[in-house]
């Protein structure tokens, strides 16, 4: 297998190991152009058995799938599968160097990965992508988003009350990824996406379940009400209490902007009806104090020259009698 498929696709350099297979970008001498190559390492026959079943499975999947944002299936045999190359950074190292982003860059994105989850749920045969997560998820240097690794996906079945294997994340799989709650389902997509946004707006690590359940119940500070309301409607645990599809996350992601605004109205309303109070309070003050130092100054002018006659009595009677004492 090695020999053949390598006198096709020139390895240009690693770009992940795990499990029993390794991926490389390479080259396709044929077209020239760029592929992301997976290929099955030597490994034991079970093992690869293992490891075909999951490569082919991604095959089959892709060779359905035509959407923005989803790598086209370029080529595939014994053991390696080629996709389009999509070039980028994870958006796993995006948030392990900065650490969080920006509520408005989290809605960006999370508007892109519905549209991508739309899409695959709304096939004739329901694709189910099992493993959505920041290490699956590639942003372009011109901020395109694409999900890549289809390697967990399943096709969805009506009527079947369970899958016939469990795959997925620690951390952002769903409950009924773990077995014995029914088949996975687009609403287990929308579990794995709440968990991922998650950890976008918080960069906390999903596997903290402490972490986890505190922002569940106080929020994250600096992110509005609004985007959390979003993101714990689709991380219930009962997959009925979870938004019922991706239409209604993305009428969820349409109606924010306006709630958004309509808040900010409401805030430059308070805050000009405080500003206006605070100076009729303080033009009252200075008004107030104004006639109260014009009264004062008159009152003074009027009085004064009764008390400098009154001083000047109270002088001579002092000094007589002083005069007396003497």
């Amino acid at each position: 297998m090695e020999s053949s498929v390598f006198s096709r696709y020139k390895r240009i350099k690693m770009l992940g190991s795990g499990g029993c297979g390794d991926a490389f970008l390479a080259r396709d001498r044929m077209s020239g152009k760029l592929v992301t190559l997976k290929c099955i390492r030597n490994t034991d026959e079970k093992k690869y058995r293992k490891a075909k079943e999951s490569l082919d499975n991604e095959a089959e999947i892709l060779k359905r799938l035509r959407c923005k944002g989803i790598p086209r299936l370029i080529d595939c045999g014994e053991g390696y599968i080629a996709t389009e190359y999509i070039s980028g950074k994870s958006l796993y190292n995006i948030l392990k160097e900065g650490g969080r982003l920006k509520e408005k860059e989290v809605i960006r994105i999370g508007n892109e990965l519905v549209r991508i989850l739309s899409y695959l749920h709304g096939l004739d045969k329901p694709v189910i992508y099992r493993d959505l997560k920041p290490s699956n998820i590639i942003i372009g240097a011109n901020g395109n988003v694409a999900l890549i690794d289809y390697g967990a996906s399943r096709i969805y079945r009506k009527g079947e009350t369970t899958d016939s294997s469990y795959l997925g994340t620690y951390g952002f799989a769903a409950p009924e990824q773990y077995g014995h709650l029914g088949q996975t389902d687009p609403k287990t997509d929308i579990y794995c996406l709440g968990m991922t946004l998650l950890q976008m707006i918080s960069g906390i690590d999903p596997k903290d379940d402490l972490a986890v359940s505190r922002i569940k119940e106080y929020g994250v500070r600096g992110i509005s009400p609004e985007l959390m309301s979003v993101i714990n409607k689709c991380i219930k645990p009962d997959r009925d209490d979870r938004f019922k599809s991706c239409e209604e996350i993305k009428k969820a992601f349409l109606t924010y902007p306006k709630a958004m605004a309509i808040k900010k109205i409401k805030l430059g309303i308070k805050a000009f009806v405080v500003a206006a109070c605070l100076s009729a309070v303080v033009s009252a003050g200075i008004t107030y104090y104004r006639s109260v130092s014009e009264y004062v100054r008159e009152d003074a002018r009027k009085r004064l020259p009764a008390v400098r006659e009154r001083l000047g009595f109270a002088r001579m009677r002092i000094e007589n009698y002083i005069e007396e004492l003497r």
